[in-house]
C-alpha cells in the first residue's frame, strides 16, 4: 500500500549545500530490496533527528519543523499507509490526531519515533479488521441488478465516520471487485480466490514489515512535507540505487513502475527496450497480474512494487506476460494482456537519434525534414546531437524538429551545451540556491550546428532539462515550440547525502541517504519553470492535458515564481509567424479524424473525472461495455477510409551518423514505425501492419512536422541566418 518513490540518479558536481548541481533524471529504475540487518528503533530514532535537522536547515523552502508541519508529516504518514482511505476510521484519525499531529517535530528532536510504531500499530489492527471481512463479504453472493455505485479512487476522499460505514464500503469493494472478475469473464472461484489471496498476502506483508521499513514510510511522509522529489533512502534503497546509478544495462521489459491506488503503475517506457519497441504498454497503463512463461497469471494488486518490479525482471530472452488496465480506457474492467521478451535494457539505446522524412507539407510541396529524437540529456548527448544535425544537413533537411516529448531531464551541462548548437552564446537558465544565490549559466564555444527553421517538440512529460532547453530556445525567438499545453513543471533540483557524514562513527549501522531538493531553475526571463513548465506556441489536443500529469498535481509541490530577468539578445520576433502557424494548424486539426477521436476521448475523460462513481449494476456495465466496443470498431473503419501517409523515413543513431554502420531507411505507412531491424541500407518496402502490437499514428508528430513544413515555406536562409518572409499571412 506503499506508494512507490521514482529513483532519481544524480551527478553532483559540488557540495549538497548549494552551488551548482547536475542532476540525472529520467533514467528511472526500481531495484528489488536486499535482505539484510535492519538498525534499531534507537538508531532509527537518531536518523529521523538528522534528517529533520537537514530539512529544517538545508531544504530550498527553509521550512521551520514546527507544530504547523507536524499536521502535514502525520497526515503523508496516515495517507502513505492508508492511500486510499479504507482501512482507518475517522475515529482513529481524530483521535491520532490529536495525540501526534502538533507534538511530531518535538518527538523527532528527542530522537523518539515511537508514533511511527504506535500509528502502524493501529494500521495493522484495523487492517486484521478489514481482512476478515473480505472473507465474510467473499462468502455471500451479491447482486449484480441492484443499481448503486461505488468509487475506486478514494484518496481524496474523507475516512468513513464508523464502523457502519467502513462496513458498506467494503463491501462494495468487493462487489466491484467480484464484477470486475465477471466482466473479464473470469470463472467465479477464480476471481473469489484471488481477492482472497490478494488480502491476506497484504496482511502478512504489513505485519512482517521491520523497523527500516517502517521509518521509510515515516521519513518520506516527512521528506514530502517538504516537497514530492525530496526523499529518504533506507539502507537497501542506496545501495540499490548505487547500483542502478552504475550498471550499464539491465535485463527486463524496460518499464518505469510506480505505486498508485493499489496498482503497479507504468511512469515511463526506457527508450530501446522491449516495452518501448513493443509499442503496445503505454504511460499509466495500471498493471493487474504478472505470469512468468509456461506459469499462472499472478495477482499483483496491492503487492508491494520491489516484488513486483521482481516477478517482471528476469534472464534475457525469457517471456513475461502483462495484464493491464489501458490507460485510455473508460471502463476499469477492461484487459490488455500483454506478452514480452525480455532482454538487455542497454544505456547504449537510450541515446540521440534522428529521422528525415520526406514529407508531403501542406501546400502540396514534399519536403525533406529532419527530426532528432532525444530521450534524455546523458553525457555527451551534444556530441551525439551535434553530429545528428551534420548528418541531416548533408540530406538536405529545409527543417529540424527537436523531439523532447519523452525527454524526463538529464544532465544540466549537458542540456546547456546543447542549446547552443542551436544559438549564439548566451545565459540559458538561472539556477537558485536555498540561501537566495543566483547563478545564471551560459553556454560558450561558439558550437552553433543549425540555424535554419526549428520546431521542439514537447509534451506533459518533458521535464526539468528538457524544459531548460525549450524555454532557452523560446524565449530567444529561435525556436517555435509544438506539443501539449505546457510541459511538467518540474524546475527543481536535488543532491543526495550521505547521512552517515552526521551521524558518530560508531553508529553501527548504516543509517541510508537524503536526497533533498536545494535549487529551482529560472529562466532568461526571471520566469521560474516550476509548475509553470514551458508553454507551447502551437498547442495540439492532448489526453495528457486532462490526465493529472505534471509538477502542479503533486503534494506540497514547491511554487512558481519569479526572479530578476538577464539581459539577452532576442534572435528572432516569432509571434506574427507563430499566430499564422496556429491558424493554419486549428484548421488541420478540425479537419483530422484522428483529432476527433482524441477530443471525443477527452470528453469522456472529463465525464469520469467529474463522476468518479462507478456502477455496480452488471447490466449497466455490459451495456457501457458495448458502447465502447461499438466506439473502437467506428474508428477503425475511420482509420481504413483515412489511412496514414505513407513516407520515406531514413533513421540514423550515433554511430550511424559517425559513419560506423548504415542508416536504415523504410516505407512508414504511420509515422510512429519502427524500423525493421533486418532492414538494410536500402529502401524497404513497409506496409501497416495489423498485429495487436501496431501503435495507432502518431498524429501529433505528424501535425508537427506540418507546422515545421509551414515554418520553412515561411522562411528563407541567407548567409546562414533566419529570415521571416512578411508576406506569409
Amino acid at each position: 500500500m506503499k506508494e512507490g518513490k521514482r529513483r532519481e540518479a544524480c551527478s553532483n558536481r559540488s557540495r549538497w549545500a548549494g552551488g551548482l548541481v547536475a542532476c540525472l533524471i529520467g533514467w528511472v529504475f526500481l531495484w528489488p530490496q536486499q535482505a539484510g540487518a535492519t538498525m534499531s528503533r534507537a538508531q532509527a530514532g537518531k536518523v529521523a533527528k538528522v534528517v529533520a535537522y537537514l530539512l529544517q536547515q538545508g531544504h530550498y523552502s527553509r521550512k521551520p519543523f514546527d507544530s504547523k508541519l507536524s499536521q502535514v508529516f502525520l497526515r503523508n504518514y496516515l495517507d502513505a499507509l492508508d492511500f486510499n482511505h479504507m482501512v482507518f476510521e475517522q475515529s482513529d484519525v481524530d483521535e491520532l490526531t490529536s495525540t501526534y499531529g502538533s507534538v511530531l517535530d518535538q518527538w523527532t528532536r528527542q530522537e523518539n519515533i515511537e508514533p511511527a510504531f504506535a500509528i502502524y500499530s493501529r494500521f495493522l489492527s484495523r487492517l486484521a479488521e478489514k481482512q476478515a471481512w473480505v472473507q465474510e463479504f467473499l462468502s455471500t453472493e451479491p447482486d449484480f441488478t441492484v443499481d448503486e455505485t461505488y468509487v475506486p479512487e478514494r484518496g481524496k476522499l474523507p475516512w468513513p465516520k464508523d464502523t457502519a460505514e467502513a462496513r458498506e464500503l467494503w463491501r462494495k469493494r468487493i462487489k466491484y471487485e467480484l464484477l470486475q472478475g465477471r466482466l473479464a469473464k473470469e470463472k467465479p472461484e477464480t476471481t473469489r480466490g484471488m481477492i482472497s489471496r490478494r488480502y491476506m498476502r497484504l496482511l502478512k506483508e504489513m505485519r512482517e514489515a521491520d523497523v527500516e521499513e517502517i521509518l521509510d514510510y515515516y521519513l518520506n511522509a516527512l521528506t514530502h512535507a517538504y516537497d514530492p522529489h525530496s526523499d529518504y533512502q533506507t539502507p537497501a534503497e542506496a545501495r540499490n540505487f548505487e547500483i542502478g546509478s552504475i550498471k550499464l544495462s539491465l535485463s527486463g521489459i524496460g518499464a518505469v513502475l510506480k505505486s498508485e491506488d493499489g496498482y503497479p503503475k507504468i511512469v515511463s517506457l526506457v527508450a530501446g527496450g522491449p516495452a518501448d519497441l513493443d509499442k503496445r504498454l503505454k504511460p499509466n497503463d495500471r498493471i493487474v497480474a504478472v505470469q512468468q512463461e509456461k506459469g499462472e497469471p499472478v495477482d499483483v494488486v496491492d503487492m508491494k512494487l520491489s516484488k513486483v518490479v521482481e516477478l517482471i525482471r528476469g534472464e534475457r530472452g525469457t517471456k513475461v506476460t502483462l495484464t493491464v488496465i489501458p490507460a485510455e480506457a473508460t471502463d476499469s474492467s477492461v484487459r490488455k494482456v500483454v506478452t514480452l521478451v525480455r532482454d538487455e535494457v542497454k544505456l547504449t539505446e537510450q541515446r540521440a537519434k534522428a529521422r528525415m522524412y520526406e514529407w508531403p507539407g501542406p501546400d502540396g510541396r514534399t519536403r525533406k525534414l529532419g527530426i532528432v529524437i532525444l530521450p534524455g540529456f546523458y553525457e555527451r548527448s551534444t556530441r551525439d546531437v551535434a553530429q545528428l544535425l551534420r548528418r541531416l544537413e548533408e540530406s538536405s533537411v529545409e527543417g529540424v524538429a527537436l523531439d523532447l516529448r519523452h525527454n524526463g531531464g538529464g544532465m544540466l551541462e549537458e542540456a546547456v551545451s546543447l542549446t547552443g548548437l542551436f544559438m549564439r552564446d548566451g545565459p540559458v537558465v538561472q539556477v537558485r540556491d536555498y540561501l537566495g544565490r543566483v547563478q545564471p549559466i551560459r553556454s560558450f564555444g561558439g558550437a552553433a550546428r543549425y540555424w535554419g527553421p526549428l520546431t521542439v517538440l514537447v509534451s506533459r512529460l518533458s521535464a526539468s532539462a528538457s524544459e531548460i532547453v525549450a524555454a532557452a530556445l523560446q524565449d530567444y525567438g529561435r525556436a517555435v515550440i509544438v506539443g501539449d499545453s505546457q510541459t511538467h513543471g518540474k524546475g527543481t533540483v536535488q543532491s543526495l547525502v550521505n547521512l552517515t557524514e552526521f551521524l558518530p562513527w560508531d553508529f553501527g549501522a548504516d543509517p541510508g541517504k537524503l536526497k533533498i531538493t536545494v535549487q529551482k531553475f529560472y529562466r532568461v526571463t526571471g520566469l521560474s519553470t516550476q509548475q509553470h513548465g514551458v508553454s507551447s506556441d502551437v498547442v495540439l489536443p492532448s489526453l495528457d492535458d486532462y490526465l493529472e500529469i505534471g509538477e502542479s498535481y503533486l503534494p506540497h509541490c514547491l511554487p512558481g515564481d519569479q526572479i530578476q530577468p538577464l539581459s539577452y539578445p532576442k534572435l528572432h520576433d516569432l509571434a506574427p509567424v507563430i499566430s499564422i502557424l496556429r491558424k493554419r494548424s486549428s484548421q488541420r486539426v478540425a479537419a483530422n479524424p484522428e483529432f476527433a477521436f482524441i477530443e471525443e476521448d477527452i470528453r469522456l475523460l472529463k465525464e469520469r473525472m467529474a463522476h468518479k462513481e462507478i456502477s455496480l449494476n452488471e447490466a449497466k456495465r455490459l451495456a457501457e461495455r458495448k458502447e465502447e466496443e461499438e466506439r473502437k470498431k467506428a474508428r477503425d473503419q475511420e482509420r481504413r477510409e483515412h489511412p496514414a501517409p505513407k513516407v520515406r523515413v531514413v533513421e540514423w543513431d550515433a554511430d550511424a551518423a559517425a559513419g560506423k554502420h548504415p542508416a536504415k531507411v523504410w516505407m512508414a505507412n504511420g509515422v510512429e514505425e519502427v524500423p525493421d531491424p533486418l532492414a538494410e541500407s536500402v529502401e524497404v518496402r513497409r506496409e501497416g501492419r495489423e498485429t495487436e502490437g501496431a501503435s495507432r499514428r502518431d498524429v501529433h508528430l505528424e501535425e508537427s512536422l506540418n507546422v515545421l513544413s509551414d515554418l520553412v515555406a515561411m522562411t528563407e536562409s541567407k548567409t546562414g541566418e533566419l529570415v521571416l518572409r512578411a508576406e506569409h499571412n
